[in-house]
């Protein structure tokens, strides 16, 4: 009994502490008209008790129950439900509210020494701040965490790395973001489930792989990424897992198997009407019939996506698929109406800026192969200078490459002397891109 007694009377004083400090009170406040300040000093403390009277009180002026002053470890109760009150503002689509919830509960967590809270709720917030696009804060909280080496699992290493590199990827920094998916995968293999996560690594480094070009690396992960899908039962992750590799398929030559995926997931999408999806299949077959010089089939799926993306209001995808419209139009030598698609990208491209850097320096591009064939050769290389600084800004070399290259060869055919500097910039974006493709 007496250990019973001791056991209640350090939890109501553990309790009435923590609540105290939360509220921003002091002890005088807190006793005021109640106690004296002495009695709450050894209540804090565990060595005697308040009549539930007194209790009830000051549990009032806490704003919190007399129930929740009494309870085993009150405030990581609470606050667990805090927790849940930001997933389920999640799930609702209310990101604002989530947030609010979930930066108290990391507040809380921390100053009063719940570690296992506290890597759950920054997870979430980092979560939420990704799909908002304040990466920056993703970072600085990332970078904050593995300083303060926090007692974590694999899990948790992974899911920090996993949210670092979506991060740097959405800011615009792939060479960051392809390390931090790297050593995502490495701690795969010391996790014994959670295949939800697995598939997250497994897709975004399948994604990132495939804008650096390593098409045959892009394909091994969506096809883990597909199977991880198929074994955990999640319909729509399988489905864009599979046309991805179709994708990849494609641009390795395997038109007639990526075209059979194509129409096939094309089809499951919209019976399940997931719009997204639709809008992406469309412009990736509009890409393959572009590549394959068939301009009509091109054009309807890529105007179908069109459609989709302005119905959704998705403006990194609109942006690309304009673009995709605009290359098209030039290869017809329909000059007018490339220009006029380019300007349509780059109006909605100012919708999400973060997220296009990549189309803004392809418009650029594209606005040169225009001036090019008007005869503006300077206009055509100012162009062309522009995009090679966004992907400059951005640590993009593979396109820099590509556009590097470009720009040297038209300065030779010219005989003109600026072709030396730029084979030699070429040069080094290959050079880092074959280093870079060497990390892994």
């Amino acid at each position: 009994m007496t250990l019973a007694i001791d056991e209640r009377n350090r939890l109501i004083g553990e309790n009435l502490r923590k609540y105290r400090l939360l509220k921003g009170l002091t002890q005088d406040e807190l006793a005021e008209g109640l106690c004296s300040v002495s009695q709450l000093s050894k209540v804090e403390n565990g060595k005697t008790y308040l009549k539930r009277t007194i209790l009830k009180e000051m549990s009032n002026r806490l704003g919190v129950t007399v129930e929740r002053i009494e309870s085993q470890d009150a405030l990581l109760e609470e606050l667990s439900e805090t927790l849940q009150l930001a997933k389920d503002s999640r799930t609702a689509g209310n990101i604002e509210r989530a947030l609010e919830y979930v930066v108290l509960v990391v507040e809380q967590s921390r100053a009063f020494e719940y570690p296992s809270l506290l890597l759950e709720s920054l997870q979430i917030q980092c979560s939420l701040l990704n799909q908002i696009n304040e990466t920056e804060k993703v970072i600085q909280i990332v970078q904050g965490v593995f300083e303060e080496n926090l007692p974590m699992t694999a899990e948790d290493r992974l899911f920090f790395h996993l949210e670092y590199g979506i991060a740097y990827e959405y800011s615009g920094h792939q060479v960051a973001a392809y390390d931090a998916y790297c050593r995502a995968d490495q701690e795969i293999d010391n996790l014994q489930s959670n295949f939800e996560t697995r598939f997250r690594v497994y897709y975004s480094l399948a994604r990132i792989h495939f804008s650096m070009n390593n098409h045959r690396t892009a394909l091994r992960y969506f096809e883990k990424a597909e199977l991880m899908a198929t074994e955990i039962n999640r319909h729509l992750w399988r489905i864009r897992s599979t046309y991805m590799k179709a994708t990849v398929m494609r641009l390795l030559g395997n038109f007639e198997q990526a075209e059979e995926i194509f129409t096939g997931t094309l089809k499951e999408a919209t019976d399940n009407q997931y719009l997204i999806d639709v809008g992406i299949i469309n412009n990736n077959m509009g890409c393959m019939y572009l590549e394959r010089e068939e301009y009509g089939q091109a054009f309807s799926h890529l105007n179908r996506a069109v459609k989709v993306y302005e119905i959704l209001e998705n403006h990194k995808f609109l942006c690309e698929t304009l673009l995709y419209l605009a290359e098209l139009k030039f290869r017809t030598g329909e000059y007018t109406r490339t220009i006029a698609y380019v300007e349509q990208a780059l109006e909605v491209s100012e919708r999400a800026a973060k997220q296009t850097y990549q189309e803004r320096a392809k418009a650029n591009r594209i606005l040169g192969w225009v001036k090019r064939e008007q005869g503006d050769f300077e206009a055509y290389v100012t162009q062309l200078e522009k995009a090679l600084n966004i992907y400059d800004d951005n640590h993009v070399v593979f396109e820099a490459y590509e556009v590097a290259k470009e720009l040297a060869e038209e300065f030779y055919k010219k005989s003109d002397s600026r072709a030396v500097e730029i084979y030699r910039k070429a040069v080094q974006y290959n050079e880092k891109a074959l280093e870079f493709g060497k990390r892994r």
